[in-house]
C-alpha cells in the first residue's frame, strides 16, 4: 500500500499566524483514495531546513505533497529547494508563463517581473496545472536514477512529488482537477470509507468504555475522539470500493446506534442546530428564544442554517431585568426573591416567549457566564435553561465551573440548550416535564 507524506513549507504556519487547512485536507482525500498518511511535517521558509525535511520524506514514503512556497517572492523556496535536492537545474516553461501572463491580463493588472520565477520547473518534472491562480505544482516520478544520485535509501522504490500553492482555494481545484485522478490511475488500491457519529451527554472515555469491544476491529476500526462539548466515534472500512466499504462498515455503525441511543445526535457534517432545525421542519413546528447569558448566540446558530425561517419564530436578547419584566413578563417580584439568574426566572422567561404565540416550543437561557458576577451560591458558569411547549414545561441547571471563560460558557450553555430541543422533538419523555426545576444539575461537559 503506498503511503503519503505531506510538507507544508512557511514561517507563518510554525508562527501560528495561520491555520494550516491544507493538511487537514490532504488527509481527508488521502485516505479516502486508500493511501496512508504516516508523517506530516511543517518547516519554515529556510532553504537548508526545506531541504532536510524533504529529504526525510522521501526515505520514507512513496509520495510527497508539498504546500506552500510556490508564490513569486524571495520567501518562497519549494521548487527551487526541490531542484537543488534532486542535483538538477530549473528550465523556463514557456507555457505556464504564458498562462500566468494571460491570468493577470484577464484581470487588467499588470504582471510583475517577478511572476516569472512562477514558470519555473526542475528538469524531468511535469506542471501540475494550476486553473485558479499564477501558481503552478509539479508531478514528478523520481526513479532509481533520481534517488541514487542523492543517496537515498531504496531507490528501486519509485517515489512521486507532488507540489501545490498554499491558497487553499488553488490547491482544492488542483487536487480534483489534476491530482486525484492521476493518483487513482497511478497508485489506487481500494478506498477508504469512514462516517462519524457524533454524541452529546456522555464523555469521551465513558463513550470508549461502552464500545470497548468494537475499538480492536481491524476493518472496520472504530475509533473515539474528544470534540468541543461533545465527541465522536469514528468508523473506517477499506474495501475495493466505496459500496463495500460502506457495507462493511453498516453492522457496526448500526450497533453504535443502538447502543448510543439518543445520545448519539448525528453523522459527519450534521451539528446540533442543523439536526434541530431538521426535526423542527419534519414536524412542521416553529421555536421561540428567548436568551440572556448567550447574548444570541442560539438564534445565531440556528439562523445560520439555510431555511431557518421556516422554524424559527421568534428571536429575542433580554439582557436586562426591565427586558425581562416588559418583553416576557417575567414578575419584579420572581427577580426580587430568586434574581434574574434562577430557575424561576428561566421558567418565566420560556413561558412568556411561548405566551407571545409565534412558535409552538420556547427556549430560555440565563445565567452567568463571567468573568464577574459570581456568588458563592451561584458561581460563573451557573446557568438556567426552560423550555415551554403546550402542557409541557421542564428546566435544566448547569454547573459549567467556575474557572470556566466566558466564551466557554456560552458555547457549552449553546450546546445543552440545543440539546434540550432536540431530545424533546425526538420524545417529550425524555426531558422529564416539572412545573419548576429547582436543582436539577446537568453537566455539559463532554
Amino acid at each position: 500500500m503506498p503511503s503519503a507524506e505531506v510538507v507544508s513549507v512557511g514561517t507563518e504556519l510554525l508562527l501560528g499566524q495561520v491555520l494550516d487547512t491544507n493538511s487537514q485536507f490532504l488527509a481527508v482525500e488521502l485516505a479516502k483514495l486508500g493511501i496512508e498518511s504516516y508523517y506530516r511535517s511543517t518547516v519554515g521558509d529556510n532553504k537548508q531546513r526545506i531541504r532536510a525535511v524533504l529529504r526525510q520524506a522521501l526515505e520514507r514514503c512513496d509520495i510527497l505533497i508539498t504546500t506552500g512556497g510556490l508564490g513569486p517572492t524571495a520567501d518562497d523556496l519549494t521548487t527551487e529547494c526541490i531542484a537543488e535536492l534532486l542535483e538538477t537545474e530549473l528550465i523556463f516553461d514557456e507555457e505556464v508563463f504564458e498562462h500566468i501572463r494571460k491570468l493577470f491580463a484577464s484581470r487588467n493588472f499588470k504582471m510583475p517581473d517577478s511572476n516569472r520565477k512562477q514558470a519555473m520547473r526542475p528538469v524531468g518534472a511535469e506542471i501540475l496545472s494550476n486553473s485558479r491562480g499564477t501558481a503552478p505544482g509539479i508531478i514528478w516520478k523520481l526513479g532509481h536514477n533520481e534517488l541514487a544520485k542523492i543517496g537515498i535509501a531504496n531507490p528501486d522504490r519509485e517515489r512521486l512529488i507532488l507540489t501545490f500553492p498554499g491558497v487553499p482555494r488553488e490547491l482544492h481545484a488542483m487536487w480534483r482537477e489534476v491530482a486525484a485522478p492521476y493518483l487513482v490511475k497511478n497508485y489506487g488500491s481500494g478506498v477508504l470509507w469512514s462516517i462519524e457519529l457524533k454524541h452529546i451527554g456522555i464523555g469521551e472515555s465513558a463513550l470508549a468504555e461502552q464500545f470497548a469491544h468494537l475499538l480492536d476491529l481491524s476493518n472496520p476500526t472504530v475509533a473515539p475522539y474528544a470534540g468541543y462539548a461533545e465527541c465522536r466515534l469514528r468508523v473506517t472500512a477499506k474495501a475495493a470500493t466505496e459500496e463495500e466499504a460502506r457495507a462493511l462498515a453498516a453492522p457496526v455503525v448500526a450497533e453504535i446506534e443502538s447502543g448510543s441511543g439518543s445520545r448519539c445526535y448525528g453523522f459527519d457534517s450534521d451539528t446540533l442546530e442543523s439536526v434541530v432545525g431538521r426535526l423542527l421542519k419534519e414536524k412542521n413546528l416553529r421555536l421561540s428564544l428567548a436568551e440572556s447569558c448567550t447574548g444570541g448566540l442560539i438564534s445565531q446558530r440556528l439562523t445560520d442554517v439555510p431555511g431557518s425561517s421556516k422554524y424559527i419564530a421568534l428571536n429575542m436578547v433580554t439582557y436586562s431585568n426591565q427586558s425581562k419584566i416588559d418583553l416576557l413578563k417575567v414578575k419584579q417580584q420572581t427577580i426580587d426573591a430568586y434574581g434574574a439568574v434562577s430557575p424561576q426566572c428561566a421558567e418565566e422567561m420560556a413561558k412568556g416567549a411561548l405566551a407571545l404565540g409565534y412558535g409552538d416550543i420556547a427556549l430560555s437561557v440565563t445565567g452567568i457566564a463571567g468573568p464577574d458576577g459570581g456568588t458563592a451560591e451561584k458561581p460563573i458558569g451557573t446557568v438556567y435553561l426552560g423550555l415551554a411547549a403546550e402542557n409541557f414545561y421542564t428546566g435544566k441547571t448547569l454547573r459549567l465551573g467556575k474557572a470556566s471563560i466566558r466564551s466557554e460558557v456560552r458555547f457549552r450553555t449553546a450546546q445543552e440548550a440545543l440539546n434540550m430541543v432536540r431530545l424533546y422533538l425526538l420524545d417529550p419523555a425524555l426531558l422529564a416535564p416539572q412545573e419548576l426545576n429547582t436543582g436539577a444539575v446537568g453537566s455539559a461537559k463532554a
